[in-house]
């Protein structure tokens, strides 16, 4: 679905509308026909497709209070859209983001929500890694305690890519601690397969609380040498 932004006429337009896409980038707005992608169903995306399904069955057998308790709070986790305003999720949109971010980590799901509280960063500093040794690490210097990281890569890609935000996918979560290295790399081969020298890999982080508030991503280059 398009999305359109009304001035005098209309300012800004995002989404899909008929055969079309609108979109941005640096060099402005523009419109393209839309493309339908290949849906290989893999197991990736029917897990994630499964823990989806399953959170929102879950919503369904909610306690009236409980399901209250996220209607209450959905302004206070208002989210800000492409075109910089504050949108409020539902009540169920919230439960499901929340749950999702904390089934993905691996941590226990929530039936009650709480006020939003403040998400610590990773703080990451370095990334490196190397295709003949198969290694590839991340060093951040945060205070992540009673957290959980969660970590996104792309798969080797050539020196001149710069659009990447669409290749990240998650390949890991790890407890948060002060500071330190994650070894990635068997989470990275079992995702992407073997580390290519001379390629470079994005990694992303997210930090994700108990309650299943997630910090913005940061992301960093590794230059496989």
């Amino acid at each position: 679905m398009a999305k359109i932004k009304l001035g005098a006429i209309v300012t800004d337009m995002s989404g899909k509308l008929g055969g079309h896409v609108f979109s941005k980038n640096k060099g402005g707005k523009y419109m393209r026909t839309k493309s339908t992608p290949s849906n290989p169903q893999s197991s990736a995306q029917m897990s994630i497709r499964g823990i989806f399904a399953s959170i929102s069955s879950a919503w369904s057998a909610l306690t009236e209070s409980s399901r209250l308790s996220f209607n209450g709070f959905v302004s206070a986790y208002a989210t800000t859209d492409i075109f910089g305003d504050l949108r409020n999720p539902s009540g169920k949109n919230l439960f499901q983001r929340l749950n999702q971010n904390l089934s993905l980590t691996g941590q226990t799901l929530i039936d009650t929500c709480v006020a939003p509280e403040s998400v610590p960063f990773a703080n990451v500093d370095k990334a490196t890694g190397n295709g003949a040794l198969s290694s590839l690490a991340l060093v951040y210097n945060g205070d992540t305690t009673g957290s959980r990281m969660l970590v996104f890569a792309t798969p080797s890609l050539s020196q001149g890519t710069r659009f990447v935000k669409n290749k990240l996918r998650v390949i890991g979560s790890f407890d948060g601690s002060v500071g330190g290295s994650l070894d990635i790399a068997g989470d990275y081969v079992a995702k992407f397969g073997a580390i290519v020298g001379g390629s470079n890999v994005v990694i992303g982080v997210k930090v994700i609380n108990a309650n299943g508030q997630a910090s913005p991503m940061e992301t960093i280059k590794a230059v496989i040498s």
